[in-house]
């Protein structure tokens, strides 16, 4: 059974709207934060954050990308195969995010490992409220069903679920987030709604199938997501891409995370607002990559050159997007420096995610994919943990733009040796 995707023109204005609401939200939220808790207790949030998301990637498990491109053209039984599959490895996944947490706190502050006792008296310190929002933080986030809704052409309608919970985020967060806590404890509630809403949705559209393929004569009994003999295959399919998912995640987590034992709070804090601003522009596109990676898959099913040629297209128009972007109204005073600097992100990410899409859909490039993005993580969190955080947030974001670009460079490297070596082969 295969989707059939609906038209761009009706698909796109609802994902855009859900994508806009996304992008106020670091632009409205964080300054009122930082504005309301001061430097340093801003710079403690943005550690918590950044470790948060971090680590939610190991409990994301790398799905996105590997089960989104072999549900595309499933049918309902396979689909509801990979949705156990994915499920029961996050399950798991959830126990080395929850445990790296404890060690993220106290390897970046060391003196908290005499603060932090047992943890029982975990919650009566700030590090030991930090570890726990932080493990349960990336729990949630790494816990929704994108890689499922994107498969079946079915972000737009999700959009009006996310429209729903962001929208109300935005509005509780002005008016109760008065404090580090407060501010947490609203960013995991609608996370964690989105995740269980998700997983839901996707309950909804297998459930009924899944029923009537496991469930014995007679019985009322519904079939589980929990399925402890899917686990290896799980984490099997996960795994092929669970690597790339946390590399990726180095340019915008991974680096001040690495750097937050070099940099005082209040720089790490001013680093992370630069980041968020620059990261909530580049998510104005998220919608166009999510709604164009299945087209792209669908593609090579025809011809590869087809799927290339429909990247490109993409490509240009956000080599475009970037151009009058680049240079738009991203010049607050305190954020100058960083800005100027991570802005050149913009046209970098927006010519080239279009030509990782199709290298990750082609399953022909996967090695040059995963090599690109992985040695670009190594590189970024090696360089942070060693000169990244010296010159604080502006060496900082000098590392981040170089780093982007050793992975353009090693992923164009990767495709021209695949392709030779197939043409000797």
């Amino acid at each position: 059974m295969t989707s059939v995707p609906p038209r761009l023109s009706r698909s796109l204005p609802q994902v855009y709207a859900a994508a806009a609401l996304r992008l106020l939200l670091p632009l409205v939220v964080l300054p009122l934060m930082a504005s309301r808790v001061g430097a340093d207790e801003f710079g403690r949030l943005s550690f918590i954050l950044v470790w948060a998301g971090l680590l939610a990637m190991i409990v994301e498990g790398g799905f996105l990308a590997a089960a989104t491109r072999l549900a595309v053209a499933a049918d309902a039984p396979r689909r509801w195969q990979l949705a156990q599959q994915v499920f029961t490895a996050r399950c798991v996944l959830c126990v080395p995010a929850v445990l790296l947490a404890i060690v993220a706190v106290r390897w970046a502050d060391p003196q908290a490992s005499a603060a932090v006792g047992p943890l029982a008296s975990l919650a009566d310190t700030h590090a030991g409220i930090d570890t726990l929002a932080i493990a349960a933080l990336a729990c949630a986030l790494g816990w929704p069903a994108t890689w499922y809704l994107q498969a079946t052409h079915q972000l737009n309608r999700w959009a009006r679920v996310e429209l729903a919970v962001y929208g109300a985020l935005l509005l509780l967060c002005w008016a109760l987030a008065r404090s580090v806590e407060a501010y947490l404890l609203l960013q995991l509630c609608a996370s964690t709604a989105l995740a269980v809403l998700g997983w839901q949705w996707v309950r909804r559209d297998l459930g009924d199938q899944a029923d009537l393929a496991e469930s014995a004569p007679g019985s009322t009994a519904r079939a589980s997501l929990w399925a402890p003999l899917q686990l290896r295959a799980g984490l099997k399919l996960g795994w092929t891409m669970m690597p790339v998912s946390i590399a990726g995640a180095a340019y915008s987590f991974a680096l001040p995370a690495a750097a937050s034992s070099q940099l005082p709070k209040a720089e790490l804090g001013l680093y992370f607002m630069a980041d968020r601003i620059v990261r909530a522009v580049l998510g104005a596109a998220d919608p166009v990559f999510s709604v164009v990676y299945p087209r792209i898959v669908g593609l090579f099913a025809s011809s590869s050159r087809s799927a290339l040629v429909h990247s490109a297209r993409w490509a240009v128009a956000g080599l475009v997007a970037a151009g009058a972007s680049r240079f738009g109204a991203l010049d607050p005073t305190r954020l100058h420096d960083v800005l100027q600097i991570l802005g050149w992100l913009l046209p970098l990410l927006l010519g080239w995610k279009f030509f990782g899409y199709w290298m990750l859909g082609s399953g022909r490039f996967d090695t040059a994919y995963r090599s690109c993005v992985i040695v670009g993580g190594i590189v970024g969190t090696a360089l942070a943990l060693t000169i990244g955080g010296v010159a604080g947030a502006v060496g900082l974001a000098w590392t981040a733009l170089g780093v982007e670009s050793v992975v353009i460079v090693v992923a164009v490297t990767g495709v021209l040796l695949t392709r030779r070596l197939r043409a000797h082969t």
